[in-house]
């Protein structure tokens, strides 16, 4: 099962695999069943996954400073 594939939440690059997937799977609506399209999934799937874990070390980057600014307490307005 894939992520939404919904265009604006990926970049450019996975956007165009994605188009070229359903393009595959347009033009080979009964072949797809047999792994016709199986090698643009392929690539599919290893661009979404750099993707998530991209988004991943943002998000814990984040949290740390977070975490960060916490521990220091608030700053002293002048």
């Amino acid at each position: 099962m894939h992520p939404d594939l919904s265009p604006h939440l990926h970049t450019d690059e996975c956007n165009e695999l994605i188009a070229r997937l359903r393009q595959c799977h347009k033009e080979h609506s009964f072949l797809k069943f047999f792994g016709t399209c199986n090698d643009v999934d392929r690539e599919m799937r290893q661009c979404l996954k750099k993707e998530r874990l991209e988004k991943r070390e943002r998000s814990k980057q984040h949290a740390h400073e977070m975490k960060k600014r916490l521990k220091e307490g608030p700053k002293e307005q002048l």
